[in-house]
């Protein structure tokens, strides 16, 4: 199993080990000797790190000087580009109002329907 990146998935085996805090990805360059990368990191429980006796820190992406740091090798889940997850999200949120915008106006001569008008007026109920 390959050491990989936790998050772009790049392959590692490069890199000279131990993984220091100096250490970073030759592609995305973020730092890896991070709770990210540790087999002790646990983002589902509270303190968010199984080792006892480390102190996590508050960023679990930066670099950090923890002595307990054992690199993991299934890290990368392929959420690590948040742009584009972030973008997929908006795109599934609006899926529908692009629909809406190309729909053709009735004979009567009305304009067609926004969805930003029903927010808008949404928005307004809200503070009458």
């Amino acid at each position: 199993m390959a050491l990989e990146c936790w998050n772009c998935g790049e392959n590692l085996d490069d890199i000279p080990r131990p993984i220091t805090r100096h250490n970073s990805c030759p592609k995305c360059f973020h730092e890896l000797h991070s709770c990210r990368m540790c087999r002790e990191y646990a983002p589902n429980e509270t303190i968010q790190c199984r080792d006892e006796r480390a102190d996590p820190p508050t960023n679990k992406e930066n670099a950090n000087f923890c002595d307990f740091f054992r690199p993991r090798f299934d890290v990368y889940d392929g959420r690590g580009d948040r742009a584009s997850s972030a973008q997929t999200k908006l795109d599934a949120l609006f899926e529908g109002s692009a629909d809406a915008d190309e729909s053709p106006s009735d004979d009567a001569g009305e304009k067609p329907h926004d969805p930003g008008d029903d927010a808008a007026r949404k928005l307004d109920d809200l503070f009458r």
